[in-house]
């Protein structure tokens, strides 16, 4: 996983939620939703049987929660033993390897794109492994880390050291460079109504947000505080701001909202618009695990972390600041989504979908352990265990077709291409035929 995704999962649960400040009341007071909450069969609680792999690799389990499935022309690309590694994906054999490679930071469909342990930025032939060109990066040596990324046609590097370039990816030649801006725990936003978007961490709770020209990466505008990204519409940058309680003394209340969402300009960096939802009494001890705008809807999971809490809610965005939410709580502790039209939550052991169109509810059963992880990717649902384990179940009938032990205690983002399931974990990469009600 990316440095920049833990410190900003960091920086969404800095605080911690009790039963004493008032959120629970309004829990309570908020619209419930109501389906119908038929189960699926006794089947799903019926032994599982373990999915046959059509192969495992070890890696340096590196990058486990990538959007993007690592593969490109049937081949699946991995790092491990100091090397960047290409595999057929079907089999798993080893088509070609370099030594000093990295698990790729662009892949295209010919070409893929890392850095080194020195720095240096490397495209390389997808099919065979040569090294098409080499460039030096900027700044001194990443030990913290370095990045990159495609925007409108140019490759973005960053380092978590200092500083930010661009480069041709046709040749490797260096368009631009900008060393003064701080990059720790960066992240490279997009390209907004002509300016490139960037942002860092100032002390692993405020953040920082660069326009920069996308030309000459200089600076336009710097905004400083204490948000996360959430998306781009209608022509404004979109953040969540959690409570600002840098100035907050230790057992005094402090009155806030739930939720503030804020919009920026992004030519110039100014928040253009705000919105507040659901006062409470006391924010002090506020978390956050989830936050998702999806049209007129804002999804949030907030709750006692301290207890490993987390409810859904949904407001429309627009709402009068004391308008109730959609409290999804009935259902269980929050585990993930909106994803393909379902939310997933866990009461106990038990795993439960609901689907948001109807708000009918389909139960998955018990599971030997709690349910660490839930993804819902075209028919499939995709559970992992706290043991290690990864259930393949049909989302329509909660049938389970399969399951993998991984040993592994971390497992990451599970990917279906051409077939083939890929399940990154930090024991290694897993690879197994989808079932046929999966396909």
């Amino acid at each position: 996983m990316k440095k920049t995704t833990y410190i900003l999962n960091a920086l969404l649960a800095t605080s911690l939620l009790t039963a004493g400040d008032g959120l629970y009341g309004h829990i309570a007071a908020a619209d419930t939703v109501h389906g119908n909450t038929s189960t699926v069969s006794t089947a799903v609680d019926s032994a599982t049987p373990a999915l046959k792999l059509l192969w495992q690799a070890q890696t340096n389990g590196s990058r486990l929660y990538e959007k993007q499935a690592p593969v490109i022309n049937g081949l699946v690309y991995y790092a491990a033993s100091g090397k960047l590694i290409a595999a057929d994906l079907a089999t798993g054999k080893v088509k070609w390897s370099i030594p000093g490679g990295q698990y790729p930071e662009v892949i295209t469909g010919n070409s893929v794109f890392y850095i080194t342990s020195s720095g240096n930025l490397v495209r390389a032939d997808a099919r065979n492994g040569k090294i098409i060109w080499k460039a030096k990066g900027i700044g001194t040596s990443p030990e913290t880390g370095a990045h990159a990324g495609f925007v409108n046609g140019a490759l973005i590097y960053f380092n978590e050291n200092g500083g930010l370039a661009a480069y041709n990816p046709s040749n490797g030649k260096k368009k631009w460079e900008n060393t003064a801006l701080p990059m720790y725990a960066s992240s490279l936003i997009g390209q907004y109504d002509g300016v490139l978007i960037v942002s860092s961490t100032i002390d692993n709770y405020r953040t920082q947000f660069f326009g920069l020209d996308p030309a000459t990466g200089k600076q336009r505008w710097r905004t400083e505080g204490v948000y996360s990204f959430l998306a781009h519409r209608n022509g404004q940058l979109m953040m969540r701001r959690p409570p600002d309680l840098s100035t907050v003394t230790g057992g005094v209340a402090a009155p806030g909202y739930l939720v503030t969402w804020v919009q920026l300009s992004p030519r110039t960096g100014k928040v253009t618009k705000t919105e507040n939802y659901t006062p409470l009494n006391d924010v002090s001890r506020l978390g956050n695990s989830y936050t998702l705008i999806k049209g007129p809807y804002l999804y949030t999971a907030d709750g006692n972390l301290e207890k490993n809490e987390a409810f859904l809610r949904r407001y429309t965005l627009g709402q009068d600041s004391n308008a109730k939410p959609v409290s999804y709580e009935q259902y269980g502790k929050w585990l993930a989504g909106p994803e393909n039209g379902m939310a997933f939550f866990s009461q106990g052991t038990e795993l439960i979908g609901v689907k948001l169109g109807n708000l009918s509810k389909v139960s998955y059963g018990r599971f030997p352990t709690p349910v660490a992880r839930v993804q819902a990717i075209g028919r499939g649902v995709f559970v992992s265990l706290d043991n290690g384990d990864f259930y393949l179940i049909e989302a329509a009938t909660g049938k389970r077709l399969g399951r993998i032990s991984t040993k592994a205690t971390e497992i990451g983002n599970a990917y279906t291409v051409n077939g083939t399931l890929l399940v990154q974990t930090n024991k290694g990469l897993f690879a197994a035929a989808l079932p046929k009600p999966l396909k």
